[in-house]
């Protein structure tokens, strides 16, 4: 068989080609991959343990393989990119958000493969509608700093009912930790105060979730505190003072009527 991955695209379609050859087409100058192309792709992949890791490079990372300048870095973190993206299920303002799976399809794509912590709010409404999505903060590895006037900001500017937080693990495991817990708590007490309430925090990774309402571990709210939210916020299979986590792939069953 021709080893030309040009002529064997254009024989037999793009799923015949390994990483290698396929990366090689964002290499070129603009023709058909060359022995060139198909060496840097291959070093890429190299440097970067493979296709998935090859996202998480930033551009000193990828500027260090031979034959990549600031150029093809560009167009590989772009490529990147967009591949986190056509990993998402994005849901429009308006959308019902009933369940914390549909929070984490939504964001998977560009948290769940990030080296870095990033915190967002999602506002809703009285039906549990989306009115938004703002990231209020953005740390490092394995820690990021959330200032309640930040949250609270975009509560107040959407005049949204309640908030559902949403941050991610870089270190693949998305179990809550206790700094997580703790933050969740001075936020929901924050929210009181305004009449806004914290309806859960999904604690994000590459293949999993976790929901911090599910696992119990939300504050309980002080007596007399009450909004008019009335969204059915459940993900069948675990429930209130559970430790599921959930990955990518489970199915979620719909409840027994």
């Amino acid at each position: 068989m021709n080893d030309d991955p040009h002529l064997r695209l254009q024989l037999f379609g793009p799923d015949v080609l390994n990483d290698t050859e396929l990366l090689s087409f964002f290499l070129t100058r603009g023709g058909p991959p060359g022995e060139d192309a198909l060496r840097t792709a291959r070093a890429v992949l190299v440097r970067a343990g493979g296709l998935q890791g090859m996202t998480r490079l930033g551009e000193e990372e990828l500027c260090e393989t031979h034959g990549i300048g600031p150029s093809k870095a560009h167009r590989l973190m772009a490529l990147g990119a967009l591949t986190r993206r056509m990993a998402e299920r994005p849901l429009p303002r308006g959308t019902r958000l009933d369940t914390p799976r549909r929070v984490y399809e939504s964001v998977r794509g560009r948290l769940g493969q990030s080296n870095r912590e990033h915190f967002l709010v999602l506002p809703v409404d009285s039906r549990g509608r989306k009115m938004g999505e703002v990231e209020v903060a953005r740390g490092g590895g394995s820690r990021v700093a959330v200032l309640p006037r930040d949250v609270f900001e975009v509560a107040c500017r959407a005049r949204a009912e309640a908030v559902i937080l949403v941050h991610n693990h870089p270190s693949g495991d998305p179990s809550p930790s206790p700094d997580d817990v703790a933050l969740t708590h001075r936020l929901q007490a924050a929210g009181e105060v305004l009449g806004i309430g914290v309806l859960d925090h999904v604690v994000v990774a590459e293949t999993s979730f976790a929901s911090m309402a599910e696992q119990g571990l939300l504050a309980p709210a002080p007596p007399g505190f009450r909004t008019r939210f009335v969204a059915d916020w459940r993900s069948p299979g675990g429930g209130p003072g559970g430790r599921r986590r959930y990955g990518a792939d489970d199915q979620v069953a719909s409840p027994a009527s």
